[in-house]
């Protein structure tokens, strides 16, 4: 029955809730109430502008008498004519579009627009601001002698005869109209003239066959024009508008004939004057709407754009007789709209303020077999909360009680029946009282914005309700972080719990901070108590040896049977068990009732229950406290609680519990904050629940200081949204003796302070219980950390791995260390003080990889692959063929310094004859440098290219044997001196120089490239080669050889070998001779044997270039200065062996694979010499005795 009632529910709540939906998605929009302004439009039935702005300034000084802002607007250009549908149709539009929120419209009695397709619009109709008025007619009685020819119809004046009994004299008729000026149309081409009127063209000035009626407004006069030339009447319209009043009223007292039509003539004038109404011409079947029905003076508003229940309810009530809106008009012409406007207000106060009624629904667990909260003396504070309201202010506050029988099913129920009846004037709801109800109510209050009031200690609702909720009672949570220190404090880490459905939120566990080795969770709350099951949990808690028990429950019989079947399993206080129980208890919570399922008596329960422990707030104790010695003003109320509770029981009513006090408390400080939300906010008496109303009531609630019969309340939380406010008070631990409560210790925001009591034990001893736990080796640690012997354990080896983890982090950094110093080391070899980008390093010569082009494989490298392609150095260049080096895959850390110092001294050098760097790749990986492009490649390839034009084998064209004139290379050797010149300006030594790292450009200009073995010099003007590696062994001076010492003198030397090359044509030097025999060689003080047929200078020259003495030899700029003067020093001496590079039988590569046939082939396209070029110097290679120079 319990599930079907539940679906039911369900189905229920999804209906009502699908509109509070829609309400709620336009919440935001309805907050704006009280700064938007409401716009206001309103066309008067008559069509005069003095009717529709004294109504609309009326309108509007009811809107912000309501507390709103509001102001007019006028009326669109079709309401000319206030009944015309165009303006009907144009108004709807201002306010569908929301140009106005609200308006008065015109619209046909019969015929008004249809509510369903207003609300399509979001339009809704609010009845009618004036009666229904009509267009009639009147005529006075004609002349006696023409009695007889009494008017019945408007038609009768198509008879001349009686239209000229009902002329008007010169002096009658008003200024401007006279027989001399009147206008006369014809009805094909009907003008309107607003002085003169309209007169038919049948209408003769001469024979003043036509009678003069007077009506209102042109609007009028264009219907009554519409009758006169259907039919063909004797009739002359005048409009006199707001003049139509005075002047029948006197002719009619001068006797004079009067013909008339209006909507608005006084019902006096017509009596007192005896104007017979006239009948009305009939419309036509095929007209949508007659001009002659009724009228109504609609009031619709736009609810979509408008969100404001208050500015409906004024509206709605706004309502004039015929009277009244004379009366404003009148007063509008001659006072103006504001004051007219608040004169007609005085006399309506309903308008905008009603003595109103709001409510508080109390939900009190009644008729329910649960023992947790005295039902009778809580509905009786609830009705004395009501009774002491303010009942002189403008909103009456009343409390409607309801049972709840702590079940969420008949809680949730009420709220849902609450929403087709008295939802509007509900502003709240205190409680349920039980924890389970209370949670569920909680959750709903974001969806019907209904503010929630915990008047007992419950946990904080989720996150999303939060802010809808106010606990006066205090957060529930805060008993287990008190009984967590208390534990901790008496060393008790393990604890056996009993639970209930209703407690679920308020008990955290693992706030406990100890071991829990039983937990039962009883089922959600019924009739009867599972004592079977109470009865399994304590045998499992005394066969874990369990001494610290906590019942956390709100039933009376729940701690009775807990009470009763610890003492069937021995679990007793002189056993040395320690029962946590809760305190707020009904005050016969010890005494069995009839159907308990025990068989304990009550001396055996207060055995059990003797020296038991409880939580409760400091304000709950000292109401108890209290009682005594109470104050004048809490006795009388004491008093009258008691007569209160008398009525709704039988029993004796002899204490009031503190949880009654407080629920009064609660509704007293409810009612003030209503009261002062009101006084502001008048109009959130019509929109309760819009959520900034409920917002505002609950920060009212927790910010207004409050002063009750339980003491001061403050408030903790309630800073953010998230967080629900909670009143905030020291929670008292007691201890239970002979029937009272001594305080033993008391908590406060995470600090336990013990007394003034002390704990008395039951023990034999009197010594405080332990909790049941092992002893163990580790028992000190345990003791010292507060934990158990487990949880010792896990330290111990914490602090183990944590020593182990620190001595490998301590070894790790002390490597890093190390290799950090051999990096630096390094840096400093390489002259590279540090790598990080910095203004004016490699960072400003980085360019992005995708402007980067490779489409060919030049060369291999000791480093990597040499690439040739293109690059796109600037936008406003486009591309520029280039050579890319690249690092080889995995390269080592030192060949990465190696390849980076290489771009580090090429960023510094810029001259003609040294090789450009143009930009560099590191951010990403292969590490790449982008060098400019030289066409013809080295200079060693270039010579051995064109050996044979020197040697003169073939007839050559003159352009062919100047690539090997004695110009060409007396050029390319200045071209190189010069290089190292200008590397000597700058205190650079580049230590491998040679034609192979020499290179060729398209204009055949010779630069120096190859600087991955370049160094700065400083103050000694030297570098020393403190490291192994490859050397170039035949180009190196003596003293770099034995000493491994390095400046520009030795680039000298190395440049005198370079001038061998350039005139052998590629020749290698000491062909013939092992590495090992050229260090022996030149350590001997021999040099290099010189071909036959160099000219004498050229030959002094290379010699002075291979002095023995570093200091003896020229330097670079005056080796540059000599070949400048002698432009053809260097000529051809091809006699001299060439060296060869041998083939390898076994493997030719032409029959290899393709991927190491390229391989082979990159090597050939090294020179010929290139594998005894340099010579691998390593102490990881076998020892030679031409290792000895290495320091």
């Amino acid at each position: 029955m319990l599930h079907w009632l539940w679906r039911a529910l369900a189905c229920a709540a999804l209906v009502a809730l699908a509109q509070l939906e829609s309400a709620d998605s336009n919440d935001a929009g309805s907050e704006k109430d009280n700064s938007r302004i409401i716009m206001v439009m309103s066309v008067a039935l008559d069509g005069s502008a003095d009717t529709a702005g004294a109504l609309g300034a009326l309108v509007v000084a009811a809107l912000r008498a309501r507390g709103m802002r509001a102001a007019s607007v006028g009326a669109p250009g079709a309401c000319g004519a206030s009944i015309a549908r165009e303006c009907r149709h144009a108004v709807l539009h201002a306010l569908v579009n929301g140009v106005a929120h609200a308006a008065l419209l015109p619209v046909p009695a019969a015929r008004p627009p249809h509510v369903l397709q207003l609300r399509d619009y979001g339009l809704e109709e609010l009845g009618d601001a004036l009666p229904p008025a009509r267009l009639a007619c009147y005529a006075s009685p004609p002349p006696a002698p023409a009695m007889h020819l009494i008017p019945r119809s408007l038609l009768d004046f198509a008879d001349d005869t009686l239209a000229k009994l009902y002329r008007l004299s010169n002096e009658d008729i008003p200024e401007g109209v006279t027989e001399s000026n009147r206008n006369h149309s014809s009805c094909s081409t009907a003008t309107w003239n607003s002085k003169s009127g309209f007169s038919p063209e049948w209408c003769s000035p001469i024979n003043g066959t036509c009678s003069i009626l007077l009506t209102d407004n042109e609007t009028e006069a264009r219907v009554l024009i519409d009758v006169i030339c259907r039919y063909k009447l004797f009739v002359h319209v005048v409009a006199l508008g707001t003049l139509l009043q005075a002047r029948a009223e006197r002719l009619a007292a001068q006797s004079r004939p009067l013909l008339l039509c209006s909507r608005s003539l006084h019902r006096a004038t017509l009596d007192s004057h005896q104007l017979a109404a006239l009948a009305l011409p009939p419309c036509e079947s095929t007209e949508v709407e007659c001009p002659f029905d009724p009228y109504r003076l609609m009031k619709l508003v736009n609810v979509r754009e408008l969100q404001s229940p208050s500015a409906i309810s004024v509206m709605g009530r706004l309502a004039l007789n015929e009277t009244e809106l004379q009366n404003l008009v009148h007063r509008y012409r001659i006072s103006g709209p504001e004051a007219a406007a608040n004169e007609t207000l005085s006399r309506h106060p309903k308008w905008t303020g009603r003595r109103g009624e709001v409510r508080t629904a109390v939900m009190i667990p009644k008729l329910t077999s649960r023992e947790a909260y005295d039902a009778s003396a809580l509905m009786a504070a609830a009705l004395m909360a009501e009774e002491d309201s303010d009942s002189s202010g403008t909103v009456n506050f009343k409390v409607e009680l309801l049972d709840d029988q702590c079940a969420s099913t008949l809680a949730f129920k009420y709220l849902i029946d609450a929403l087709g009846a008295e939802f509007g004037a509900l502003s709240g709801v205190a409680g349920p009282a039980c924890g389970a109800a209370f949670a569920d109510v909680a959750r709903q209050s974001p969806t019907l914005a209904m503010p929630v009031l915990g008047y007992t200690a419950q946990a904080p609702p989720p996150a999303t309700a939060a802010e809808f909720a106010v606990l006066m009672a205090g957060d529930a949570r805060l008993y287990t972080e008190a009984w967590a220190a208390f534990t901790a404090h008496m060393r008790w880490r393990r604890i056996a719990v009993l639970s209930e459905l209703a407690t679920r939120a308020t008990l955290d566990v693992a706030n406990l901070g100890a071991d829990i080795i039983v937990h039962v969770e009883l089922p959600a709350a019924s009739d009867l108590v599972k004592v079977d099951k109470i009865s399994q949990w304590a045998l499992r808690v005394a066969a874990a040896n369990g001494r610290v028990i906590y019942v956390c429950v709100e039933d009376a019989r729940v701690v009775r049977a807990a009470l009763c079947a610890g003492l069937a399993a021995g679990l007793t206080p002189a056993a040395g068990a320690v029962w946590l129980l809760p305190a707020a208890l009904p005050p016969r919570w010890l005494h069995p009732a009839p159907l308990d399922a025990h068989n304990c008596t009550l001396s055996q329960l207060r055995d059990m229950a003797a020296g038991h422990l409880s939580v409760a707030p400091a304000w709950l104790v000292e109401w108890d406290e209290r009682e005594q010695g109470a104050t004048d003003a809490e006795l009388a109320w004491r008093r009258r609680w008691r007569e209160h509770c008398l009525r709704s029981r039988r029993g004796a009513c002899l204490r009031a519990p503190a949880h009654a006090a407080l629920l009064y408390d609660a509704l007293r400080m409810w009612d003030a904050a209503l009261r002062r939300l009101l006084h502001v906010e008048p109009a959130a008496l019509d929109n309760l629940h819009k959520k900034t109303t409920a917002r505002s009531l609950i920060k009212d609630v927790t910010t207004v200081q409050y002063k009750g019969l339980t003491g001061e309340f403050e408030w903790s939380g309630g800073d953010a949204s998230s967080v629900t406010p909670a009143r905030a008070a020291p929670l008292v631990l007691m201890q239970w003796e002979n029937g009272t409560r001594l305080r033993v210790a008391s908590w406060r925001r995470g600090v336990l302070a013990l007394g003034p009591a002390a704990p008395r034990w039951l023990t034999a001893d009197g010594q405080p219980p332990d909790d049941g736990a092992e002893r163990c080796a580790l028992q000190p640690l345990a003791d010292l950390l507060h934990v158990d012997c487990r949880a010792a354990f896990v330290v111990l080896g914490a602090l183990v791995l944590a020593l182990t983890v620190a001595a490998l982090v301590a070894v790790a950094w002390n490597c890093k260390r190390r290799a950090e110093r051999k990096y630096r080391e390094r840096l400093a070899a390489l002259g590279l003080t540090r790598l990080d980008p910095k203004p004016g390093g490699l960072d400003r010569w980085e360019i992005p990889r995708e402007r980067v082009v490779i489409n060919r494989k030049l060369g291999t490298g000791a480093f990597g692959t040499v690439y040739g392609g293109h690059a796109l150095l600037a936008e406003d260049r486009g591309w520029s063929a280039v050579a890319v080096k690249t690092l080889k895959a995995g390269a080592s850390t030192e060949e990465k310094l190696d390849f980076l110092s290489e771009a580090e001294a090429m960023k510094r050098f810029d001259h003609k004859n040294v090789v450009r760097l143009l930009g560099v790749v590191t951010k990403t990986e292969p590490v790449c440098t982008v060098m400019e492009f030289m066409l013809y490649g080295d200079l060693k390839n270039y010579l051995l290219a064109r050996r044979h034009l020197a040697a003169g084998e073939a007839s050559e064209a003159g352009e062919a044997l100047a690539e090997v004139s004695a110009a060409r290379l007396t050029s390319m050797a200045l071209d190189a001196a010069r290089a190292l010149s200008y590397l000597a300006q700058l205190r650079y030594v580049h230590r491998d120089v040679a034609a192979r790292n020499c290179l060729v450009s398209a204009h055949r200009v010779v630069k120096l490239a190859d600087f991955g073995m370049t160094r700065l010099v400083f103050e000694n003007d030297y570098y020393r080669f403190s490291r192994k590696g490859m050397l170039p062994v035949r180009w190196m001076a003596p003293e770099s050889l034995a000493l491994g010492v390095f400046s520009p003198a030795s680039d000298v030397w190395s440049f005198g070998v370079l001038l061998y090359e350039i005139v052998t044509f590629g020749s290698l030097p000491f062909q013939g001779l092992s590495n090992a025999e050229v260090l022996a060689r030149v350590k001997a003080g021999h040099t290099l044997e010189l071909p036959p047929g160099l000219k004498p200078q050229l030959e002094g020259l290379i010699k002075s270039c291979w002095q023995q003495e570093h200091k003896a030899r020229p330097c670079a700029a005056e080796v540059a200065a000599f070949l400048a003067d002698s432009p053809r020093l260097l000529t051809p001496c091809l006699d001299v062996p060439l060296d060869a590079l041998p083939l390898d039988h076994d493997g030719d590569p032409w029959r290899l694979s393709r991927d190491r046939a390229e391989a082979r082939w990159v090597s050939w396209a090294a020179p010929a010499s290139a594998a005894t070029d340099t010579t691998y110097l390593s102490t990881d290679a076998p020892p030679h005795d031409t290792d000895a120079f290495l320091p």
